[in-house]
């Protein structure tokens, strides 16, 4: 009851506030149109800049050009310096066939608005209808700079940048190189790796966070240029072996060349994953199965970049509590795709209903077809049984890749 009534009061107020508006307009163009002498209340409204201008838009949506730049004309009156008035002005003279006016126009607000922030991206565009590329390469760079542009407009500059200069050596150059790192940010937000890659060398790192480091080896990864993506992952995250966090004892990265958990396709309260200390010398990652559904699992990864054409040897060692189910977790190498044809499967037995820590290894190949790298997946494969909601707990630790003739990551 409550909330229906302060619903009706709001409405209410909102009718009210609509009203007052649509009478403070009826004001204006009561005393615009009638010879009658407006009273103080209307002259205070006819001198709102702002209001005049909208009422200008309205007729050159109506086709009224000459109508419209009386408006203009008395915004303008009203505050000979307001700049929306003076962009409104130039797109009709240009609208109308007076070209040279709207270039004179623009001239003097290029003048007018040397610092302004407010309404830069409106006077670039007009700068682009009129065919002053110098004017406009000048104002979408100067705004890029700005700390207080807004996120929208932003990205609005760059895409439209991106657009104008797609070849990433033009696009430096025209925006300017104190512009390259946010360019090299909007690149790999667009996934565009040509670009991504061109401006990776002249950025800013220390203008970056590892989040978008990560996004940018993601970006290399799934562009297949895995190698290039390794040597960038070895100086942010360096390690002494091919497979990073092995003993789980560095927070999860989730991305890149760490252990990825995939949370796509699970159902609240399936599985949970987290990493637990067993004792002192021991993390483990657990997985807890819930029994509430047949999953397929494969959402726990990490891509290796292994050079093809080598052996190698993963081991570990794995733990089981009442594991059910005749299908129980097991891990897999498989092979990346390359635009080859790589097919590499190589599996671990199954995990038994419960076990203590158990050693194991897996010895596989990397065929010459398997040129970005393999994937180290735990896995559990649906059952066709009736009894298929799988519950019960997994651990796992001391993940090692060994017999490398060399570490690929350097």
């Amino acid at each position: 009851m409550r909330c229906s009534t302060l619903l009706r009061v709001t409405l209410f107020l909102s009718l009210i506030i609509i009203a007052l508006y649509q009478l403070r307009i009826a004001l204006v163009a009561q005393t615009a149109y009638s010879n009658i002498s407006p009273s103080k209340a209307i002259k205070k409204y006819q001198s709102k800049p702002r209001l005049l201008v909208e009422y200008g838009k309205e007729e050159i949506l109506q086709g009224n050009h000459e109508n419209a730049k009386e408006w203009l004309q008395k915004s303008l009156q009203a505050n000979p310096v307001y700049i929306p008035a003076w962009l409104t002005l130039a797109e009709l003279e240009n609208d109308v066939g007076n070209p040279g006016r709207s270039l004179e126009i623009l001239e003097y607000l290029d003048q007018l608005m040397q610092g302004v922030l407010r309404w830069r991206w409106e006077k670039a565009m007009l700068a682009y209808l009129l065919g002053r590329e110098d004017m406009l390469k000048a104002d979408l760079s100067w705004l890029l700079q700005q700390e207080y542009l807004s996120g929208q407009t932003r990205t609005k500059i760059l895409n439209f940048a991106f657009f104008l200069w797609p070849e990433p050596a033009e696009l430096v150059k025209e925006m300017g190189g104190e512009n390259k790192t946010l360019l090299f940010l909007h690149a790999i937000r667009e996934k565009n790796t040509a670009a991504a890659t061109y401006l990776w060398p002249m950025t800013d790192f220390a203008q970056l966070d590892n989040n978008q480091v990560l996004q940018y080896i993601n970006l290399l990864i799934n562009s297949h240029q895995v190698d290039d993506a390794a040597l960038i992952w070895k100086k942010y995250y360096p390690s002494d072996t091919l497979l990073y966090n092995g003993r789980f004892s560095f927070p999860l990265v989730k991305s890149g060349f760490g252990w990825r958990v995939w949370s796509q396709g699970l159902l609240d309260n399936e599985i949970d994953v987290e990493v637990l200390n067993q004792n002192v010398d021991k993390t483990a990652l657990h997985i807890h199965f819930n029994g509430k559904e047949n999953v397929h699992f494969r959402h726990i990864k990490q891509i290796v970049p292994l050079s093809s054409g080598q052996s190698f040897t993963l081991s570990g060692e794995i733990r089981s509590k009442n594991l059910t189910t005749d299908q129980r977790p097991f891990l897999e190498v498989i092979g990346r795709p390359s635009g080859e044809d790589c097919s590499m499967r190589f599996t671990t037995e199954m995990v038994e209903e419960n076990q203590d820590w158990t050693p194991f290894a897996l010895d596989f190949t990397v065929p010459d077809e398997c040129s970005q790298g393999v994937e180290i997946r735990l896995r559990r494969l649906p059952s066709q049984k009736i009894d298929s909601l799988i519950s019960g707990d997994l651990w796992l630790t001391h993940l090692s890749l060994e017999n490398a003739p060399h570490n690929t990551l350097q």
